[in-house]
């Protein structure tokens, strides 16, 4: 019995040892096999000089050569490739100049706004003799009932109207002695109140040819000149959010909605009610003829005495209308004649896929404003100063659309500014934490050059009211603003791709195909020696190893 329990130890360390040596000399031939395949690769390829390094009769000296070589060209054109890789991720966009002239009736014809200089009616409200009397007041020893309900009302009164009379540097006695730092729609209320209003400053407009009876297409606005006034704008359930700001504040009084035109596809139709008004290639007449006049009874003397005429800003009918350092002046007694041109930049569609940092612009839809339905660059800003201002002063400012129902008051101005600057520091240095107001990728911008001439339309009313027996009022002066298109096609500017995917994949194989000689087949012959011919060669080394095994044990027998 211990005989062939031995004797089946060794079959079994026998079988074991077998298979030991068939898998080691398996390892061996597949090996081999392996480098005949890669020997038979670089013999066979397209590929420039790798062919060298195992060609017959050749020293060991030009096959170093030659695998050095290939090896630098690699790694040069890997090098070359990394660099259109990071154009391709990091720079895919350009902006050109299009080959098409832009008409000037496919634009909108800009939004006017029209500021006055004199920021209340004297003789609705006297900034200066309210000063003076409030001043006294404060002079005077008081006792515990000279404190009237009244009084302070007038005081509080007096400094909403100081926000557009630049109130606190002059008289800052009178705006601290409530200590009201904060205060409610009042504000805005108070400076409407006190204002000019239309049928106080403009006499007679033509607009598009077309004479309009008490200028009915001019609306108002808030902005931070005070009550100003609008044309061709959009209306404000077209602009704001109702739902989220304060409407107990008058902001904007447009209520023309857009009719055949949107922001996202520009005009449908050009019919003769289509708004925003396009621009108009008329070379006869100005498109906006205005005649404004200044009361000079009605101007104060220490609310923004130093000033006089009228500020005129222009903007995207679906902007907010709102007043910026950069404005056109129209004096009193002068014809301002503004000279319009626009820029167009339009955005291929191709770049949708592209994040909005790098095409550096927003499709319509892709950015929501919490405050406004219609995104622009400029809305951006005014809500992100409303958010900002809000979050540093706990108030926000009259004319910002905001949900807060806090109202900054005067005493607050220094804190409205510094929340001002903060916004463009932190934009300038980080402009990721704040508003990301990126233009909108089709945007139209708006400029003008300004001509002034003498205008002396009294001395025409003199000579009319002269055969009349009538005279003159001498305490009106008379402005004339006219404005028209400089020419009637503008140039424009397109934002493409820089490099798509095709021209990504042919840099990259015009640089293999330098370096290396690589083309498309050249990718197929490396596919085919790497998976199908290493499988087929695998495949009938082991279909070769199972017959040869058979053939042994059958001659065994």
């Amino acid at each position: 019995m211990d005989e062939d329990i031995e004797e089946g130890s060794v079959v079994i360390t026998n079988i074991y040892g077998d298979v030991c040596v068939r898998k080691k000399a398996r390892r061996k031939r597949q090996k081999a096999l392996v480098q005949d395949m890669f020997y038979d690769y670089a013999t066979n390829t397209t590929l420039h000089g790798l062919s060298y390094t195992t060609k017959r009769g050749l020293t060991i000296i030009e096959k170093i050569f030659w695998l050095i070589t290939f090896l630098a060209s690699i790694c040069l054109c890997t090098y070359l490739i990394n660099n259109v890789w990071i154009k391709w991720k990091t720079s895919p966009v350009i902006v050109t100049v299009s080959e098409k002239l832009v008409p000037v009736r496919t634009v909108p014809f800009p939004s006017v706004l029209i500021c006055p200089q004199s920021k209340t009616k004297a003789t609705v409200y006297n900034f200066t003799a309210e000063k003076l009397r409030l001043y006294n007041f404060l002079m005077q020893p008081r006792t515990d009932s000279g404190n009237t309900t009244s009084t302070e009302m007038e005081f509080a009164k007096f400094q909403d109207v100081a926000n557009v009379c630049g109130g606190f540097y002059g008289y800052p006695e009178h705006l601290k002695f409530l200590n009201r730092m904060y205060s409610d729609e009042t504000v805005a209320r108070s400076i409407y109140e006190v204002a000019p209003k239309k049928d106080d400053i403009f006499e007679d407009c033509v607009f598009w040819g077309k004479y309009d009876f008490g200028c009915a297409a001019i609306s108002e606005t808030l902005t931070s000149e005070g009550l100003c006034f609008s044309i061709n704008t959009l209306a404000a359930q077209d602009i704001l959010r109702n739902s989220s700001i304060n409407n107990s504040i008058p902001y904007l009084s447009a209520n023309k909605s857009a009719v055949n035109w949107t922001d996202e596809h520009g005009y449908t139709d050009f019919g003769p009610h289509v708004y925003p008004v396009p621009g108009k290639e008329n070379r006869a007449s100005p498109d906006i003829q205005i005649i404004m006049k200044t009361s000079l009874i009605d101007r104060d003397l220490m609310c923004n005495t130093v000033n006089s005429g009228y500020k005129v800003f222009i903007q995207h009918p679906a902007d907010l209308p709102q007043s910026s350092v950069y404005y056109f002046a129209v004096l009193n007694k002068q014809v301002s004649s503004m000279a319009l041109s626009f820029s167009v930049l339009n955005t291929s569609e191709s770049l949708i896929k592209y994040d909005p940092e790098i095409r550096q612009c927003y499709f319509p839809g892709e950015r929501y404003l919490k405050y406004f339905k219609i995104y622009t660059a400029n809305n951006c800003k005014i809500e992100c100063l409303a958010n900002v201002t809000f979050n540093l002063c706990n108030c926000v400012a009259f004319y910002m659309p905001h949900e807060s129902k806090t109202i900054c008051t005067e005493l607050s101005q220094g804190c409205m500014n510094l929340a001002r600057d903060k916004m463009v520091e932190i934009e300038a240095t980080d402009p990721n934490r704040t508003c990301r107001c990126l233009p909108s990728c089709n945007s139209v911008d708006y400029e003008a050059e300004i001509l002034k001439t003498d205008y002396n339309l009294k001395d025409l009313l003199q000579v009319v009211y002269n055969v009349r027996n009538l005279t003159v009022d001498d305490d009106t002066q008379y402005s004339k603003l006219e404005m028209y298109f400089k020419r009637s096609r503008f140039v424009s500017m397109h934002r493409s791709e820089l490099f798509g995917l095709t021209d990504f994949l042919a840099n990259i194989g015009g640089l293999l195909g330098l370096f290396l000689g690589f083309s498309f087949l050249s990718l197929v012959e490396l596919f085919y020696f790497l998976t199908l011919r290493l499988w087929c060669t695998l495949k009938k080394d082991l279909k070769q190893e199972k017959l040869e095994r058979q053939n042994t044990i059958v001659r065994k027998f």
